[in-house]
């Protein structure tokens, strides 16, 4: 049975595939037919090549940048202070009051300049986890048993690019709210402005912004909308 789509009594052509299911909950059936007949062409599609199935806003890599070029700073600026420490910590020569002050034993400012590099690299890596969860494109591999996770995670490639199972992924928001132009916009202030995909076993979820494109919401969360998933 293909993993893609999960609905219920759908038939399709020999050369693409035999009976699947689908578990998006349709509330009418004009919205249920609808969504059967988009599940159909697209697994059509994915049997020739893969498909782009969200696509993030595109004015959100000079967010990016900027975000890395202050975890560039971030660096700088911790490291700097870090060799700094290292050449002039000092501390008194005796215990006596007015004791003149001389330079540190070796150990001790090496160990006062790793901390203080220890804290420079835990803020910059803090700043680029947003972007290395972000999820850029979310690609549907061919065949319609993968799916791929391009993130904003510039020059790391491990970080950049994961493949998973589609049935690995799961969310515990709709993506589909019927607001806005798209459909897909927040419900006020009870729904949020990003979506978490997560992976099974994995503690770490990736984000989704609703600005961005979705070929098709309701077949989104038809594949990955979840709430007892862990």
């Amino acid at each position: 049975m293909n993993a893609l789509l999960r609905f219920r009594s759908i038939t399709l052509p020999r050369n693409v595939g035999s009976v699947l299911t689908f578990r998006y909950a349709s509330t009418t059936p004009m919205e249920k037919r609808s969504v059967q007949a988009g599940a159909k062409q697209l697994l059509k599609t994915l049997q020739g090549r893969d498909v782009v199935f969200y696509q993030a806003p595109p004015n959100v890599g000079r967010t990016f940048f900027f975000m890395y070029l202050s975890a560039g700073v971030q660096l700088l600026f911790w490291g700097n202070l870090a060799s700094l420490a290292y050449v002039t910590y000092s501390q008194p020569e005796s215990a006596e009051e007015d004791a003149p002050m001389v330079l540190a034993p070796q150990g001790q400012r090496v160990a006062v300049a790793g901390g203080l590099v220890m804290v420079g690299l835990g803020v910059a890596a803090a700043m680029c986890t947003y972007p290395w969860r972000y999820i850029d494109k979310l690609v549907l591999l061919k065949g319609g048993e993968r799916v791929q996770l391009i993130t904003h995670a510039k020059w790391i490639k491990s970080h950049q690019v994961k493949t998973y199972p589609i049935e690995r992924l799961y969310c515990k928001q709709k993506v589909a709210t019927g607001v806005g132009s798209s459909g897909t916009e927040p419900l006020g202030t009870t729904t949020s402005s990003h979506i978490f995909l997560r992976a099974k076993g994995e503690k770490m979820g990736y984000m989704l912004d609703r600005k961005g494109k979705f070929t098709d919401s309701k077949i989104f969360d038809g594949l990955w909308y979840n709430l007892s998933s862990k």
